[in-house]
């Protein structure tokens, strides 16, 4: 979080996939664990999926991307230094 470029050239340059797994996994976890927690909500409440999404959801997908964005932007300008 501190320093995301250093850490991304970093990854880049040794090819660590381990790492890169777990910053995507790190990126990714807010949003698999609400839609987990959310549809194991709708079971028990609701006993099946409902379609339509709250503004929780939409909260929760806007923050989302704002972190892969934040991440996007840091790797595309470690890999488009020459």
């Amino acid at each position: 979080m501190r320093e995301p470029y250093l850490t991304i050239k970093e990854i880049k340059e040794t090819r660590d996939k381990s790492q890169i797994f777990l910053i995507s996994l790190t990126a990714l976890s807010p949003l698999f664990l609400y839609i987990g927690l959310r549809v194991i909500y709708d079971l028990i409440k609701y006993h099946s999926l409902l379609i339509v999404t709250g503004e929780i959801f939409k909260l929760a997908i806007f923050f989302q991307v704002m972190i892969l964005i934040y991440l996007g932007y840091w790797t595309v300008k470690v890999f488009s230094e020459k």
